[in-house]
């Protein structure tokens, strides 16, 4: 039987959590996508409880979830009191790289409904930092294609 691995998929809006996931299905992953954080303790147990049927998890969490977002930390750390493994995965670009994605695709920024892409996107940095700071991998997406 294959260990079980979650994989938490986070970081800025517009850095490319919607390609990771879907590269994450291409390789067996079972993948939800945004999922309110106090679910995950329970969405793992049951994973666990499938006698193998899946084992490979991964998991969109992140600022679109509003106030339940902010429970993410605490739910980590209760996680690991209990003995759960998982990797967070934070996707990150430039503010440059960022705003020009906005820009291409005509999206508002979900922390800048009604305002500047540039100010939704320091508020989210701001909020996303105890979150980085816990990250298992760090990966930089500005100078990738969305196939890359």
């Amino acid at each position: 039987m294959e260990k079980f691995r979650l994989v938490i998929i986070t970081g800025m809006s517009g850095a490319g959590k919607t390609q990771v996931i879907r590269a994450m299905e291409d390789l067996g992953y079972f993948c939800v996508d945004n999922l309110p954080p106090m679910l995950i303790p329970k969405f793992a147990e049951l994973c666990i409880q499938s006698a193998g049927r899946v084992n490979k998890i991964a998991l969109v969490v992140d600022i679109r979830g509003g106030e339940f977002f902010d429970a993410l930390v605490q739910v980590l750390e209760d996680m690991e009191k209990l003995g759960f493994m998982y990797e967070i995965l934070y996707l990150e670009a430039s503010d440059e790289t960022l705003i020009r994605r906005y820009k291409e695709t005509r999206r508002r920024h979900p922390m800048a409904p009604l305002g500047r892409v540039s100010a939704g996107i320091s508020r989210e940095r701001a909020r996303l930092e105890h979150i980085r700071g816990r990250a298992t991998h760090i990966i930089g997406t500005a100078g990738l294609a969305a196939a890359e």
